[in-house]
């Protein structure tokens, strides 16, 4: 565990929360939520820059969205530090429904108003057999409180998508989801740290 100012070891768990690397979805401007994409050229030199950034990191654990895109990326840290890989089908993106591997394009000429509700008024978005946003709130709060349950007081790796982890995020942070259009979404393999205690996080 990592040590206090004193020296003491800190009880805490530790928890990095990554974003996979760019995929074919992120380059071709097409809509992925749980469509199974491939990493892009581009996405594997991301892999290899993160693992160089978690070289030095200790990690006890990885965890990933059961979707080939975020397994991909986890391998930058669970391979080099011979580690499994835990998939969990609850990590993954937001499902989108009916807008899955359509291009953005698409949408902004097919459903322009759904589009705003989806990059500025999430609460508000709803599109034919997909997921409401406060549902991937609750399934990955439910996820990453029993991953830190399962890892107390060490150190581990989670791996999930863009929208995903920003509803998470917010919900951490006590963010409504009347105000998530405010808050910024992190980029492929961005790092979020988060420190949990109990069901504390």
């Amino acid at each position: 565990p990592p040590l206090t100012e004193g020296g003491i070891q800190d009880p805490m768990t530790t928890i990095y929360l990554i974003r996979h690397a760019e995929a074919e979805g992120n380059l071709y401007r097409r809509i992925h939520g749980w469509y199974d994409a491939l990493v892009t050229e581009n996405g594997w030199k991301q892999i290899q820059a993160l693992e160089t950034r978690f070289a030095g990191v200790p990690v006890d654990a990885v965890w990933s969205s059961d979707l080939y895109r975020t397994c991909a990326t986890a391998s930058a840290i669970y391979k080099p530090k011979g580690l499994p890989l835990h998939r969990r089908r609850d990590l993954r993106e937001i499902c989108v429904g009916v807008w899955e591997e359509k291009t953005w394009g698409e949408i902004a000429r097919q459903d322009p108003a759904q589009l705003e509700n989806f990059n500025h008024r999430l609460h508000l978005w709803h599109v034919e057999g997909a997921e409401t946003p406060q549902a991937v709130q609750t399934r990955l709060l439910a996820a990453v409180r029993d991953i830190a349950a399962a890892n107390d007081g060490k150190t581990a790796a989670v791996f999930s998508h863009g929208c995903a982890i920003r509803l998470l995020l917010a919900a951490l942070q006590g963010i409504p989801l009347e105000e998530l259009g405010k808050t910024p979404t992190g980029s492929n393999t961005a790092v979020s740290l988060l420190r949990a205690e109990g069901a504390r996080i």
